[in-house]
């Protein structure tokens, strides 16, 4: 019985607090349901834009991947670097964008320059916002193709000072060895000449070769000589490979069908032709028997 009344005063008591907090409570009600109300919003407004925020990295990731494999894969990086401007897969599509038409713009410097200046302007813009990154590796990615950009637009000293960026930035990496050789590339004497000839040419996109078609054209042959960078002797002649110069003929040898020439006889008096030897007659065999006369 006594347990029981303790439980109950117990009871009693908690009641009591109940109701003294509630009384303090029931002037600010409908704040503290406010408020509460607005916690909730919260929460779940933030589940559903983290949630919608990785559906859409997840798409634009998708995208990019499918870009790379697709016919026309500029237009699409294009569009899902303007659609999706400043999400890192943006960035990586600048960035691809980039590489391909540096690629394209270094390669039709040997059939045609106006295009090739078209290609290589768009890869400027395009790693130039890509520079603009905290992404450190974006960041060297880009100074990497602007180093390629300038020097395949005959700038040695710009080339030269992104590759050093890069070297300096990447130290003791792959990518930051490979910038620093072609760094000090750049400030080769030769490496310069060669620029400089090479800027003042204009090829022109050539015949095809009969019976290959039109996608396979020959090499250029409309180039002026280009200068000494100091080649050594090649045993195969290709030190005069864009000379003008023809290259030496090969060692001659006689065809396998060739006679081999006889010796001359000294003149002397022909031989005496020697007569057929007598035929001997037939002897008959002797038989004891004597002829009559």
């Amino acid at each position: 019985m006594k347990a029981e009344r303790r439980h109950e005063l117990k009871h009693n008591e908690l009641s009591d607090w109940i109701g003294e907090r509630m009384e303090v409570l029931r002037p600010h009600a409908s704040g503290i349901l406010l408020g509460a109300a607005l916690l909730v919003v919260l929460v779940l407004g933030g589940i559903w834009y983290f949630s919608g925020e990785s559906q859409a990295a997840a798409r634009a990731w998708s995208e990019y991947f499918s870009a790379l494999n697709d016919r026309q894969p500029q237009s699409v990086l294009q569009r899902l670097a303007t659609d999706q401007s400043g999400s890192k897969a943006a960035w990586w599509a600048l960035a691809a964008l980039g590489d391909m038409n540096v690629g394209e713009g270094a390669a039709l410097l040997y059939s045609d320059r106006a295009e090739a200046t078209k290609r290589l302007e768009s890869a400027e813009r395009a790693y130039k916002q890509v520079e603009a990154t905290d992404d450190p590796v974006l960041k060297a990615r880009a100074r990497l193709g602007l180093a390629k950009v300038y020097e395949s637009r005959f700038e040695p000293d710009k080339a030269r000072e992104y590759y050093d960026m890069v070297a300096e930035g990447q130290k003791d990496t792959a990518i930051g060895k490979a910038a620093a050789a072609d760094a000090r590339r750049m400030k080769d004497a030769r490496e310069v000449a060669f620029l400089d000839w090479f800027k003042q040419q204009t090829p022109k996109r050539p015949a095809p070769l009969p019976g290959v078609g039109g996608n396979v054209p020959p090499l250029p042959s409309n180039l002026s000589e280009t200068p000494d960078i100091g080649l050594s002797r090649s045993p195969l002649g290709l030190e005069n490979v864009g000379t003008g110069v023809p290259p030496e003929p090969a060692s001659s040898f006689p065809a396998p069908s060739a006679s081999v020439p006889t010796t001359t006889q000294p003149d002397s008096a022909a031989p005496a032709a020697t007569p057929p030897a007598e035929t001997a007659k037939p002897v008959a065999p002797d038989t004891g028997e004597k002829k009559s006369d």
